[in-house]
């Protein structure tokens, strides 16, 4: 009898370790991506941490992407100009939560140019949902596009960034 439950102590135990492990390599996961879209030089690179069934929402314009191929073509990096007008990264996390299967990022998008407009910076909420391979299967994007007459309207929460 003694054995048996110091068999299933073990295994309550061995099931601990392996979701912190599994939590630690999602957190990895999460790092990569974000170091790779900040960089943005590598769209295949980007376009690998999705799932081909991943879906994408962009609240703010109302997009729904159902699979990996719009994905890629929604994002699509060789469309238009882009340029950072200021450093070399696009944009800055600062606070970030990472749990089981899911990521919140919090941060903003540097200023920068695109087909020779300046936009940014816009603040945004990001929140990414994983399978069992770390691999993307929902992105929830939240982004203040500025500036808002192009967009929507109302009032740009983004000023503070622009006043630091």
């Amino acid at each position: 009898m003694r054995v048996f439950f110091i068999s299933i102590i073990l295994f309550i135990l061995s099931g601990c370790v392996s979701t912190y492990e599994n939590s630690n390599d999602l957190s990895q996961a999460v790092d990569e991506y974000f170091r790779v879209y900040s960089e943005r030089n590598d769209f295949e690179s980007l376009m690998s941490f999705y799932s081909n069934e991943a879906h994408f929402e962009d609240i703010i314009y109302g997009n729904h992407l159902k699979n990996k191929a719009e994905i890629r073509n929604f994002l699509a990096w060789d469309k238009g100009e882009f340029k950072v007008l200021e450093g070399e990264k696009v944009l800055t996390i600062t606070s970030q939560v990472v749990g089981e299967t899911k990521a919140v990022t919090e941060g903003f998008f540097h200023e920068f140019s695109y087909d020779g407009q300046k936009l940014g910076p816009w603040m945004f909420i990001i929140v990414h949902e994983f399978n069992t391979h770390n691999k993307i299967i929902k992105q929830t994007d939240w982004i203040n596009y500025t500036p808002r007459t192009n967009f929507l309207g109302g009032k740009n929460m983004n000023d503070k960034l622009i006043q630091r």
